[in-house]
């Protein structure tokens, strides 16, 4: 029998007995009469549980009194537990926002990646089971667990399977695979277990606190294990030499058209920083061959030059069209008598 249903069967026989159990004892919880469940201690199935009995979480998902979820995507629980979204707002990468960062679906208030959520794998709602990760949108054993009974555990720490498949350790605790009474100075019991919070991917700083896919647990906190010469930046791994996102540091994003190197926002190869916006001196109207330098309504920008637009030829510093210019017919400086119009480039009655 796993700790959970143990823990509530004795509360249920302590009650039977008639050795003092009544509602308003600390044992019961879920109802406006009931006192608060003692330090330590959460509220499941209006019973008040010890934490370190509770198993644990899915990767990616933390225990929030008696549920796990993902604070990255939990309007309720919206990057820590009790943070509760606006109505409207949805929950992104542990943030309220108006709306899904690029890249997320929308799930209910919650925005996921179906890639790799826990709590949504490859469609909104399809949770992976306890101890499992999901990759490619399907749910798996996260190694090294190992499939026990159709659930994913490690022999590690199970009390039910330490070190090898059934293999229970009864009243007793799993460590290192080997059943022990009490754990090691350093360890913390979490189920049946002794595992170390300060780097169990599973039990992360806390019993049943789980970390999500691609991070490891480091001083009791989950981070994301980036390649080597990416850092984590906003719950993803960034290159500061080259990310336009987080160019130099965190956060720190280029402007439009720049791109990062060496950790330096500039303009690409060929282009010009003119206002604020990379520009290609060479054909930009408004700025022709040096910023500020703006063409005429009637001219392009060609070799950094401003010139009039076909099919119009510049005539004494001005661009007209010699097919009808009565100024300047079939070419420059030729004017049509009185009386007569510029059609095709001739002078004729019209």
């Amino acid at each position: 029998m796993s700790p959970l249903p143990r823990l509530l069967l004795l509360v249920v026989m302590t009650c039977v007995t008639g050795l003092g159990c009544t509602r308003t004892t600390p044992s019961f919880c879920g109802t406006p009469d009931d006192p608060g469940c003692p330090e330590g201690t959460v509220c499941v199935e209006e019973r008040c549980v010890s934490r370190d009995e509770l198993p644990a979480c899915a990767l990616g998902q933390t225990r929030c009194e008696a549920a796990c979820v993902d604070t990255r995507s939990d309007a309720s629980h919206c990057g820590t537990c009790g943070t509760a979204c606006a109505d409207g707002q949805v929950c992104s990468r542990g943030r309220c926002t108006d709306a899904c960062a690029a890249g997320l679906t929308q799930c209910e208030r919650g925005c996921v990646e179906l890639e790799s959520s826990t709590a949504s794998c490859g469609t909104c709602g399809a949770a992976c089971g306890s101890r499992e990760s999901c990759e490619a949108g399907t749910c798996a054993c996260e190694p090294p667990l190992t499939a026990c009974a159709g659930a994913c555990t490690d022999l590690g720490s199970d009390g039910n399977n330490c070190g090898a498949c059934g293999n229970a350790c009864g009243s007793g605790l799993c460590q290192d695979g080997e059943c022990v009474n009490d754990c090691d100075p350093g360890l913390r019991r979490c189920g049946q277990g002794c595992v170390d919070v300060q780097s169990d991917t599973f039990n992360c700083g806390s019993c049943g606190t789980g970390c999500g896919a691609n991070e490891v647990c480091v001083g009791g906190r989950c981070r994301l294990d980036c390649p080597v010469g990416s850092v984590e930046c906003d719950g993803t791994c960034a290159n500061l030499t080259s990310d336009a996102r987080h160019c130099g540091t965190c956060g720190n994003a280029c402007g439009s058209g720049q791109v990062c190197t060496r950790g330096a926002c500039a303009c690409p190869s060929g282009q010009a920083e003119c206002e604020a916006q990379c520009v290609d001196l060479r054909t930009s109207v408004q700025h022709c061959g040096a910023c500020g330098r703006a063409c005429a309504v009637d001219e392009t920008c060609a070799s950094s030059r401003c010139q009039c637009a076909a099919p119009l030829v510049s005539c004494a510093g001005g661009c007209v069209d010699l097919s009808a210019d009565a100024r300047n017919c079939g070419t420059c400086g030729r004017v049509c008598g009185p009386g007569l119009v510029c059609s095709g480039g001739l002078c004729a009655y019209p």
